[in-house]
């Protein structure tokens, strides 16, 4: 049962995480899919548990994968712009 309501309460806020993400992204006027690929990376990395849990690969497979998407973000972290800068 608590693992049922963790799982609703992590959606919920994945959700309005994604949210926060996309209209940040369109107040600050970035276009394109270099600049999005580090938050997408990181929530790829925080959805990776809950599934890893739900499906069974919890482990060796679910930390690799975190890991993975964690040091994907890190690396494309750099094509973000400053805050002074625009994307263009």
């Amino acid at each position: 049962m608590l693992e049922i309501v963790l799982t609703i309460i992590f959606v919920i806020v994945f959700i309005i995480g994604i949210y926060v993400q996309v209209t940040r992204r369109k107040r600050a006027g970035l276009t394109g899919i270099r600049s999005a690929i580090s938050p997408i990376c990181f929530m790829i990395s925080a959805a990776l548990n809950p599934l890893g849990y739900w499906f069974g690969f919890l482990g060796l497979y679910s930390l690799l994968g975190s890991m993975l998407f964690l040091f994907l973000g890190a690396y494309f972290l750099k094509e973000m712009p400053g805050p002074d800068e625009k994307a263009s």
